[in-house]
């Protein structure tokens, strides 16, 4: 009779700790409560004695056993939603015992069918081995079943049958397509199933793993990543050696890393090791193989995994920070920029999530000119600011990454909060009008490094006259937008910028008269080096702020902090442009 079972799978994790916890405690107890009774002798009152703490245990050892089996059993069933943590299935057996008897019974006739096409390869003959593998449909995600299944029928015949059902569907040299891999997993699915379901167990028999990652073609081994939902250790292990076969010359698309990528993106936990690999990176990231599967939603594919592992607070922190180590340290290599170049869903994932670690690259840049600010990581002083900067480079060759490095480094301004407070100081001591100065000064160096790592990248990427221009014109309107979005009221200054309403920001940049300025620098449209482009900045830099600054409720600043402000942010921004305008001959 079918059950029909609705489990919180966190909840019933702990639990079955919990139970785990009390049974050994009670199992430490029951000696000293023995010692105690028999001490007492006769005055111990007549009833239960240590006993009972057996009973206690026995109870809570078959209760923690039946609750892993069905905890296991649904957290593999991938076809329910759960709703607010209860997911549901139906149990074909009232318990696990039952349910591995059954998964032995079916073991054993997949085996007889198994002897019986070896002895008559028959048409009729390999029917009744795809019937009696067809039965496990739905039952394999039970740990207890496929145990019992596995164990019946043995290594060497798990192989053998995936070498046959090779035979009939794998077409493609380099391993199965999504197509044939369909038909192919009519027969071969509940294998698989079993396989990752014993696995997550903890239960797999040593020789079948060692076969698997062993003995079988690595189109089979790719396989049981596609049809099922593996263990992280097999993704992880199975993946390093499917790579080391990828990238050859052999001709055909090579599948085998399309279904790797589709493991890595249903479990983060193994793409953040994977890619915390520097070998594994390396050779998963590199062109060849990025690029090597087009027209298959490959690099979507890819992208997902990387997007789910790579993203601000996904996964173990560590893990993503290394994670994050190699990929900068790989893409800084011009070899590996095209895996990047437009439409590069891969470079889209890297510039929108890379903002998370702004601070630590700002740090690391400003370490070469000495300038304030924290003291770097010790794991970040790997990195030069020619990394840094060929980095960036590599991201920038595809304009769809300009977005995502707005908006992060808009975010990135919005904390610094560059309008927040008096720029040169207004306490009352000099003491803390000196401390005023030297942390507004430490956030105008800092969102200057930023703006020097985006026009270095600028500089290495391998872009055309044009394009490079369009670039530059976004990143030199970045802050205006971040500042616009903030301003409130009305703020003119000298017909650089004017906003009357909040959050029209695609406005300003698109209509106003920096934009046109900076164009006809770039244009030739007039005369103009970088001193030129830096005075139409600075305006605009220091009416943005004066917005900031309004948005707080502070008064506008007077005429020699003014001129300060703008010494200051000339000094900043001057170097940058002047080294991105020579870098293209202006």
């Amino acid at each position: 009779m079918v059950e029909f079972v609705g489990i919180d799978p966190a909840g019933a994790r702990r639990l079955i700790t919990a139970m785990g916890d009390a049974a050994q405690r009670g199992r430490v107890l029951r000696p000293s409560l023995a010692a105690s009774i028999a001490e007492a002798g006769p005055d111990w009152p007549a009833g239960p004695g240590a006993e009972v703490l057996d009973n206690v245990g026995r109870f809570l050892d078959e209760a923690q056993r039946d609750l892993t089996w069905r905890t296991q059993m649904i957290e593999r069933v991938e076809d329910t939603v759960p709703k607010s943590g209860l997911k549901t299935a139906e149990f074909a057996f009232g318990d696990a015992a039952a349910s591995r008897n059954a998964g032995t019974l079916a073991g054993k006739r997949t085996l007889a069918a198994w002897h019986d096409y070896l002895k008559d390869p028959s048409v009729q003959n390999w029917e009744k081995v795809q019937g009696v593998l067809r039965e496990g449909q739905g039952k394999t995600v039970d740990a207890a079943y496929s145990t019992g299944l596995l164990t019946a029928l043995g290594t060497t015949a798990f192989g053998a049958i995936f070498a046959a059902v090779s035979a009939r569907n794998q077409n493609d040299p380099r391993g199965y397509s999504p197509g044939n891999l369909k038909k192919a997993g009519k027969d071969l699915k509940p294998l698989a199933e079993a396989f990752a379901s014993v696995d997550a167990a903890g239960a797999l028999p040593k020789s079948l793993r060692d076969q698997a990652l062993g003995d079988l073609p690595v189109g089979d081994m790719a396989a049981l990543l596609g049809l099922a939902r593996q263990s992280r250790g097999f993704v992880l292990a199975a993946g390093a050696k499917l790579l080391q076969y990828s990238g050859s010359r052999v001709s055909g698309k090579d599948w085998n890393i399309y279904w790797l990528a589709k493991a890595l993106s249903q479990d983060v936990g193994a793409t953040q090791r994977f890619l915390a690999s520097t070998e594994n990176a390396a050779l998963l990231l590199r062109p060849e193989v990025v690029n090597g599967l087009e027209d298959t939603g490959f690099e979507k594919l890819l992208a997902t995994a990387l997007d789910r592992a790579l993203a601000p607070g996904a996964g173990d922190a560590t893990l993503r920070r290394d994670s994050w180590f190699n990929i900068i340290d790989l893409y800084s290599r011009k070899s590996f920029w095209p895996a990047l170049a437009a439409p590069s869903p891969v470079g889209q994932v890297l510039a929108t999530h890379i903002s998370q670690y702004f601070p630590e690259l700002i740090d690391t840049w400003n370490r070469k000119d000495r300038f304030p600010g924290r003291s770097a990581d010790q794991k970040w002083q790997k990195f030069d600011s020619e990394k840094i900067s060929n980095f960036f480079g590599g991201l920038l060759q595809n304009p769809g990454a300009l977005m995502p490095l707005k908006n992060g480094y808009g975010e990135f301004l919005k904390k610094l909060d560059l309008g927040e407070g008096h720029p040169f100081g207004d306490a009352p001591t000099e003491e803390a009008r000196k401390g005023q100065r030297e942390i507004f000064y430490e956030k105008v160096v800092r969102s200057g490094a930023l703006a020097s790592i985006f026009f270095s990248g600028l500089h290495e990427a391998d872009l055309s006259a044009d394009e490079t221009d369009k670039v530059i014109v976004e990143l030199l309107t970045f802050p205006l937008d971040i500042f616009a979005a903030r301003a409130f009221g009305e703020v003119i200054d000298g017909g650089v910028f004017k906003e009357t309403v909040a959050g029209k920001v695609t406005d300003i940049v698109g209509k106003n008269d920096l934009k046109s300025a900076i164009e006809g620098i770039l244009d030739r449209e007039r005369p103009g080096e970088a001193s030129d482009l830096v005075e139409v900045l600075v305006d605009a830099q220091v009416a943005a702020l004066g917005a900031s600054r309004q948005a707080h409720g502070y008064p506008p600043l007077g005429d020699s902090d003014l001129r300060q402000l703008r010494d200051l942010f000339y000094g900043r921004l001057e170097p940058v442009l002047k080294t991105a305008l020579d870098a293209r001959g202006g």
